[in-house]
This record gives C-alpha cells, structure tokens and sequence, in this order.
C-alpha cells in the first residue's frame, strides 16, 4: 500500500506510552503499530474503501518486518535486506531496493524474525509477481514453497493473534 499522507494527532501520554511499549515489544516502529490499530479498525468497520473480497485461501497480515532475501549459491553478492510489507500462511509482498535483480517466475529465500521470537524464520519462496513500489523501489510478491515445519509454527501462531 503506498503511503503518501501524514496524519498528526494529538493524545495523551498515557496512550502515547503504551503504543510505544507495544512497539519496542514487536520491534516495530511507533508509526507501524498505530497504522496496524487504524487498519484493523477500519477492516473491522467495513469502512475501508480499498478492501476486496479476499481470494486468498490464508488471510494476510500488514507488516512492516525486516528481513533478508537471497537467491541460492550465489554466496554473499546476492543478499539484500528487504522489508516485509504484508504476510501469510501462503506467502508475502516484500520491498527491495529497485536494483536488486529478480526473475518474474524465479525462486529465492528468505530470513526474518517474528516479533517476540527469538529465532529467525527462513522460507524458500516462489516469485508470483514484481510490482515498482515507492521511489527507489520494488515490490516482489512471493507464494511460499518449502520451509521447516518450526517456521510455519511461529508463522502460524504470529497470524492467529
């Protein structure tokens, strides 16, 4: 989802204490999680113009985790951090940089942590589709092909909540 509109509010300090705590908590920014809040708000409402009827067989999650993504046997030349934008049990949307060399029907991997887990999750994913994302970069839309069964666990539990 593009962002371009700031919206500033006031509130009290309390609040303001317990998003960040909340925040620091997931290892999200302050920004992410009061985004998450007015999104699940709205979904709940049905007042989101942009939500569609939703095709997916797994509900999806916007996020905002960083991560890695590399393709296989290329060594260290071929690692880049990315931004993983929304997340399911089927898959992912991530940010790269625009430079980063993707195949429209091509393979790579992927490491990121959950929030409030210690251990990282690393997924083998199948490219679905690239889409340009903001200024200096790409979204790449990924279907989940292979992972270890402690990964979708985490994966699983980090969804249903």
């Amino acid at each position: 989802m593009k962002k371009d509109v700031t919206i500033c509010f006031r509130t009290s300090e309390d609040l303001r204490a317990s998003l960040d705590k909340v925040a620091a908590g997931e290892r999200r920014s302050l920004s992410s999680i009061i985004e998450t809040v007015l999104y699940d708000y709205l979904k709940e409402k049905k007042e989101l113009r942009s939500l569609k009827s939703e095709k997916r067989i797994y509900g999806r999650r916007e996020v905002s985790l960083p991560a890695f993504v590399y393709k296989r046997g290329l060594g260290e030349s071929a690692l880049q951090t990315g931004t993983i934008l929304d997340l399911s049990l089927g898959g992912l949307r991530v940010s790269v940089p625009q430079e980063y060399d993707v195949q429209q029907e091509g393979e790579f991997d992927t490491i990121f942590t959950i929030p409030n887990e210690k251990m990282p999750v690393k997924m083998k994913c199948s490219v679905k589709g690239v889409l340009d994302g903001t200024d200096n970069t790409r979204e790449i839309l990924a279907a989940f092909v292979d992972g270890d069964f402690l990964g979708y666990q985490k994966l699983h539990g980090y969804l249903k909540n």
